[in-house]
């Protein structure tokens, strides 16, 4: 059966760690039953954020990691005229938080861009648990390396890939995110608008709506307002070219 990712549910009561589906992408991998009662004792599970809303914004002090269980994150950086640069969209299975641990303040701002679910885990107890737990030290480093590779990766788009390449790459990203997590990989819901979305990609909104007209066209992919249908797998690939094997 094909999964979608999950809905928004505000009144949906806290679950525990091992019954939730995103279970094995936020929990790090190998601890014993008394280091998972633990971990799970120490996460709050049941911050509830309505869109706009801020986790975070940039100076202000870390006080947490934060996983996206429903919804999700946009993180951007803005300069002093207020022009906003989108540097990530964090999804259901996402960790987020890890900026501020050079100096103890956020680098960036992290908005609600739809109701989000989040879980939390207190800078205190995070310290305390990675000093005691190698799996959550491990974890820590997966993270961080995957946000410097993320990074590398997203340079290299905007400064060698044609507007078409880096549509298909981030679609191939947002199909293989999702697959990871036990979701279908070729029909998914963008939760960011096309403002947001451009911005990230480096482009105009009238170039982003141009090529994903010209992908319809092609049946590459069919849009019916935020979902996504991913209708050639093999032709988006090609339009990739071997951007498209990079993990992020």
């Amino acid at each position: 059966m094909i999964m979608q990712p999950p809905k928004n549910n505000f009144a949906q009561k806290p679950v525990s760690c091992e019954a939730c589906s995103l279970h094995s992408v936020c929990i790090p991998n190998g601890l014993s039953s008394k280091e998972l009662d633990e971990v799970e004792k120490s996460i709050d599970k049941s911050i509830k954020l309505k869109k706009k809303k801020s986790v975070f914004k940039a100076k202000g002090i870390q006080q947490g990691i934060y996983a996206v269980k429903s919804g999700a994150i946009k993180t951007s950086i803005s300069n002093s005229d207020g022009q906003e640069q989108v540097l990530e969209f964090h999804l259901p299975g996402d960790l987020l938080g890890f900026d501020a641990f050079d100096t103890g303040e956020h680098t960036c701002d992290a908005i609600a861009i739809e109701d989000t679910l989040l879980c939390k885990i207190s800078m205190d107890v995070f310290d305390e648990l990675c000093g005691r737990l190698p799996g959550m030290r491990k974890e820590l480093i997966h993270q961080v390396g995957k946000e410097i590779s993320h990074n590398q990766n997203q340079l290299l788009s905007l400064g060698q890939q044609q507007t078409d390449e880096r549509l298909a790459v981030f679609l191939l990203k947002l199909s293989n995110h999702y697959q990871s997590r036990g979701f279908s990989s070729k029909e998914f819901l963008l939760p960011m608008s096309r403002q947001d979305l451009s911005n990230y990609l480096g482009m105009a909104v009238e170039t982003l709506s141009r090529i994903t007209s010209r992908l319809s066209e092609n049946g590459i992919i069919k849009i019916d307002k935020r979902m996504v249908f991913i209708q050639d797998y093999p032709q988006l690939e090609k339009l990739a070219h071997s951007s498209c094997g990079k993990k992020t």
